[in-house]
């Protein structure tokens, strides 16, 4: 890139803040909207995006944005010493958007769902006010080489998720297969769809049941994904889907947990399973009391004990990460190429203004020096006043455009 842009990002990820701490500082929908509405109230700039792995602000030009999102942090009882927070400035900040739009920066490299969650983010700020256009074509840039990271490596042909680490995780678990085995998904929301996709492509679960307290919506889900071959049950329920499961993966948005140790202790009372219960906890906060951890015949896995779960796409050699950095690098210069353009934009708008004043004026200046004279004649001497300004201007314009 030809110069650093004023995007600035802070944040703090899964690499530099275990899931105790993320989950202090996630933020709801609501709690953005909020926020973002402040800001543009403010006349600032801020899109945040907040996932199960990052909490991270960015913003365009001068104004700091990080002492708000330290004191945001300390409301949640977060000190940001220099090894949980990070912050990117200009030129560094777009590369980062780019990667984590392409994966590169997930827990699970390639992940598919960071694409969706960075155009919500900015949709959202974008309908608060709170995104100008700058950060409107960052962020549409972004999602764009996302799409064409993928789709020209690896990391395309091998799509993956957290969900996908975690069902595979929960195989290896049970002795290397789901078959026969009887999975509880709690949940109704975009983590829960990719649980049941991705024991769609895992196959071979015996029962696979969805529960959250939006039963229609369970039911409408469970439709959504038939090969799944999952039903929906009533939250009330739960008790008895517990005690029935063999894996359960939690899945809600939830700001409290979902399941505590007292309920998981009664579904494995009087078990004789070699593999016991696995617990995958998906969410962020978590859904699942940590004391859950100390009862016999639990397994329970939050996101940092997937962290080092792989999916098919993050061995990748230095030749397929080869091709993924090339891709950004080129979409890196497209972005600071229309950049350019819509800053030389305002310029030559200004530029063509200006030289439209002056033909008009030399034009009739002209005229009347040359007295009386036919009006079709005063129209030749202003057509060619404008056509001499035009070919003029045309070289600083060709130069605007192009530096």
């Amino acid at each position: 890139m030809s110069r650093g842009p004023d995007l600035h990002v802070v944040g703090v990820s899964h690499h530099t803040a275990e899931v105790a701490i993320r989950e202090r500082l996630a933020l709801s929908t609501e709690e953005i909207a909020r926020c973002l509405q402040a800001e543009a109230t403010a006349g600032r700039s801020l899109v945040i995006l907040s996932t199960c792995n990052r909490l991270e602000f960015y913003w365009w030009g001068s104004a700091d944005r990080e002492p708000e999102f330290r004191r945001f942090a300390a409301e949640r009882a977060v000190s940001l010493d220099p090894t949980l927070c990070y912050r990117h400035d200009g030129e560094p900040a777009v590369r980062h958007l780019f990667r984590v739009a392409a994966g590169l920066d997930s827990q699970v490299m390639g992940e598919v769902e960071i694409l969706g969650q960075i155009r919500r983010a900015h949709r959202l700020g974008a309908a608060a006010g709170a995104s100008r256009w700058e950060m409107d074509l960052a962020f549409a840039a972004a999602v764009t080489a996302g799409r064409r990271a993928r789709r020209h490596s690896v990391l395309g042909r091998h799509p993956a998720s957290v969900s996908d680490a975690a069902v595979q995780h929960a195989a290896r678990c049970v002795g290397g297969s789901l078959a026969g085995s009887s999975v509880l998904v709690l949940g109704a929301g975009e983590a829960a769809v990719g649980v049941l996709r991705a024991l769609e492509m895992q196959g071979g679960a015996a029962r696979v049941t969805l529960s959250s307290r939006r039963t229609e919506r369970c039911r409408a889900l469970a439709a959504s994904v038939p090969r799944a071959n999952a039903v929906a049950a009533d939250w009330s329920s739960l008790g008895e889907e517990l005690a029935r499961a063999d894996v359960v993966a939690a899945a809600t948005a939830s700001r409290r947990p979902v399941l505590d140790a007292g309920a998981l202790a009664e579904a494995v009372r009087g078990r004789n399973q070699h593999f016991g219960l696995v617990v995958l906890d998906l969410g962020v906060p978590r859904n699942v009391a940590v004391a859950a951890r100390d009862i016999p015949g639990v397994r329970l896995f939050d996101l940092d004990d997937l962290r080092l779960q792989h999916c098919p796409a993050t061995g990748l050699n230095a030749p397929a990460l080869d091709a993924v950095t090339h891709t950004l690098e080129r979409e890196l210069e497209h972005y600071d190429r229309a950049l350019r353009r819509r800053d030389a934009a305002a310029e030559l708008a200004e530029l063509h203004r200006l030289g439209a004043v002056l033909a008009r004026e030399e034009a009739e200046r002209a005229i009347a020096e040359l007295g009386t004279i036919p009006e079709e004649h005063g129209e030749v001497v202003r057509r060619m006043a404008e056509r001499l300004t035009r070919r003029l201007l045309y070289p600083a314009s060709r130069t605007l455009r192009s530096r």
